[in-house]
């Protein structure tokens, strides 16, 4: 009930970007984002100040659902690129899907030493009670977990532990909180604090050949092409200095 009180604040919102505020840019943004593009945001508007940034994070299919339902957005940033190239097909967007970040795959564990040695076989051990997935259906990071566990042949021996979330965020809550393993953005890990962030102690980079790329996708609207904030922070984002924002943070 919670999450859609704030969906609907955030409704009221993108109607204020859509009817009055035409110095608002209306984002959606997949829930991997949430830990790179506020320092975007933050570097964008010290150069533009005067630009206000409205971003609601969830599963991309989830938000793209709601954009072809008719709800108001300027720019879509998924974690894929068929989801957005599907909003363009269903004349959603005025723009095809273009690539802006190539996401990367890491799990998550409780802290093991022996991690750096057993790689994903360490999600055989008894202590791993849970393995956290964000949902494979609308989470792109999620897909590509099943896909790992499926290409290495522990997807049916595992089974039993996996357990869904709704996305990317959700999964990094259940891997601090209780202790679960889980696959996550590399971009997450850079959230954490720093007792978090030891590789081959809490993480593993997932081997790209398990895995399609995560190639990220975006579009935009008619509204936003008309926009000049729209086209300001999006040239921003696509320039040296937002795609190095994503790079020190976990992106290709």
């Amino acid at each position: 009930m919670f999450k859609y009180f704030i969906f609907l604040l955030f409704l009221v919102f993108s109607l204020e970007a859509k009817n009055g505020d035409r110095n608002a840019v209306v984002v959606f943004a997949s829930g991997n984002n949430k830990f790179v593009l506020p320092q975007v945001i933050k570097s964008f508007n010290l150069l533009y100040p005067d630009t206000k940034i409205i971003v609601e994070y969830g599963a991309t299919g989830d938000l793209a659902s709601a954009i072809l339902d008719g709800v108001y957005y300027d720019i879509f940033f998924a974690a894929d690129m068929v989801t957005p190239e599907e909003i363009y097909i269903a004349k959603k967007s005025a723009t095809p899907a273009k690539k802006y970040a190539q996401g990367i795959l890491v799990l998550f564990v409780p802290p093991d030493k022996t991690l750096g040695q057993k790689k994903l076989n360490i999600l055989k051990d008894k202590k791993i009670i849970d393995i956290t997935v964000a949902n494979p259906k609308t989470a792109p990071y999620g897909k590509a977990a099943i896909e790992v566990l499926k290409n290495t042949k522990l997807f049916d021996s595992l089974s039993d532990k996996i357990k869904y979330s709704t996305d990317i965020s959700t999964v990094i809550k259940n891997t601090i909180w209780y202790d679960a393993a889980g696959f996550l953005s590399k971009s997450g890990i850079y959230s954490l604090p720093n007792a978090y962030k030891t590789e081959d102690l809490y993480w593993i980079e997932i081997e790209q050949a398990l895995y399609t790329p995560i190639i990220q996708g975006y579009v935009v609207s008619k509204a936003g092409l008309e926009n000049q904030h729209v086209i300001k922070f999006l040239n921003f984002l696509l320039s040296k200095d937002g795609q190095n924002i994503y790079k020190i943070n976990g992106y290709k």
